[in-house]
């Protein structure tokens, strides 16, 4: 027997993938290097797209890429870096080299608060970032003051920390090595002209020869335009960071590096045809909701790690992309595609967006701590055990103490993660057994 015709609801959700989404949507894994590719191919091909490229750095015209060395960040962002985010043991970073240097050359309370709030205010190559009138009047004190404190801090080694630009960090590195001729001093007094290769005009102002003033480029070239990445334990990132991250009066300030960014727009002239001005319209929105999307995540991650960039890894709080994505009410992938390789330079080194991401580890009174902090805990266990090294299970046994239940196994897998040898054989190396 043929039953009746059925009529069956179903529920469905689809979302139509409009040329800006499914543009928006590509943008989003790509680097600001990368992104700055795309467009300039889009460019070529359609007139209609205007494309201003953003001013080139003044330390990439002198300083020439090196295979052994990375060119200087092209804008100002401290030090230890992802190897640090992530609390693999190394040696200390820029903002704690310059903290125990400062407590060692100032005396008085007043000075060590100024050296801290400085020491906190460098880039990640150790250039000072924020203007002394502002941190006068964050903390109260007469510029001078501050400025002195300045100057005694830049005596700390290398030279060139907490230079306040270029110039200045060059100038520093002369003077340390007694080569501050005053060649040199024009030469530095106008680096433009050096950077734009005008070497004839440089010796007319110098009052010296073309030969003299090779001579000195070359001497230059020597020096280390970004000295606080001797500090980072991580290798230095391959390309400039996405993102920047200033410490500013009552908190900190993200922005994209929009030295690396082209600026886009859309020419309106009849001489273009409608496709041609449709498509640079899609692009310039596109790069627009990507760049948007890419600061708001930034903006949130900064936010959650407050103690991090403060207080260094033992402070890493726990977070993921499912959090992330709900409080910015975008899918999960998304978040995803965007914290893939993305660079942000921070006072604690230049960092992936993904490696602030940590998992949770659930204490007894019910708070939770990051794996990277308790990965960062152990490791300062290790480095203080002394001349008796401790067992996992020893590790485990004060962390339950302190109200963190982890398994000795788990111990084991953060110790290796660190790459710290077992007690057995820190033992063997230093002559001593474990307890």
């Amino acid at each position: 027997m043929l039953s009746a015709p059925q009529i069956i609801a179903r529920q469905a959700s689809d979302i139509a993938m409009t040329p800006d989404l499914r543009r928006a949507i590509g943008l989003l894994k790509l680097s600001n290097q990368e992104l700055a590719h795309e467009i300039a191919l889009e460019a070529r091909s359609n007139a209609a797209l205007v494309l201003r490229e953003p001013a080139q750095d003044l330390a990439l015209s002198i300083f020439r890429r090196e295979p052994h060395r990375q060119p200087p960040l092209a804008v100002p962002g401290g030090g230890g870096g992802m190897a640090e985010a992530l609390g693999v043991a190394g040696s200390p970073g820029l903002h704690d080299h310059i903290l125990s240097e400062l407590r060692l050359s100032l005396r008085s309370a007043d000075e060590i608060e100024i050296g801290e709030v400085l020491a906190l205010s460098v880039s990640p190559w150790g250039w000072l970032d924020r203007d002394l009138g502002e941190i006068a009047d964050e903390l109260g004190r007469p510029v001078a003051q501050v400025e002195a404190v300045l100057r005694k801090a830049q005596q700390i080694e290398p030279a060139g920390l907490l230079a306040r630009d270029l110039r200045e960090c060059l100038w520093l590195q002369a003077a340390d090595r007694d080569v501050l001729s005053p060649v040199m001093e024009t030469i530095l007094d106008n680096l433009g002209l050096l950077g734009a290769g005008k070497l004839e005009e440089l010796a007319d102002l110098a009052a010296t020869s073309t030969d003299k003033v090779r001579a000195t480029l070359a001497l230059i070239r020597s020096f280390d335009p970004k000295p606080g990445l001797r500090f980072d334990p991580a290798p230095p990132p391959e390309s400039e960071p996405d993102i920047l991250v200033r410490r500013k009066a009552g908190g900190w300030v993200v922005d994209l590096n929009r030295s690396t960014l082209p600026e886009v727009s859309v020419d309106q002239d009849d001489a273009h045809t409608s496709e041609q001005r449709k498509k640079a319209e899609v692009l310039v929105r596109a790069v627009s909701r990507r760049n948007e999307t890419l600061l708001r995540l930034a903006a949130e991650i900064v936010r959650r790690q407050k103690d991090w960039l403060e207080q260094g890894p033992s402070h890493l709080a726990p977070m993921n992309f499912a959090t992330l994505a709900a409080e910015l009410e975008l899918h999960e992938t998304t978040v995803g595609r965007l914290a893939a390789g993305r660079m942000m330079a921070t006072p604690r080194g230049a960092v992936t967006l993904r490696a602030l991401c940590s998992a949770a580890i659930a204490t007894q009174n019910g708070d939770q701590v990051s794996a990277v902090a308790l990965r960062h805990r152990i490791s300062g266990m290790i480095a203080q055990e002394g001349r008796r090294p401790l067992s996992d299970a020893q590790i485990a046994a004060r962390l339950e103490a302190d109200g963190i239940l982890l398994a000795r196994r788990t111990v084991a897998k953060y110790r290796a993660q660190l790459g710290i040898a077992s007690a057995a054989e820190r033992g063997a190396n230093s002559g001593v057994g474990c307890v």
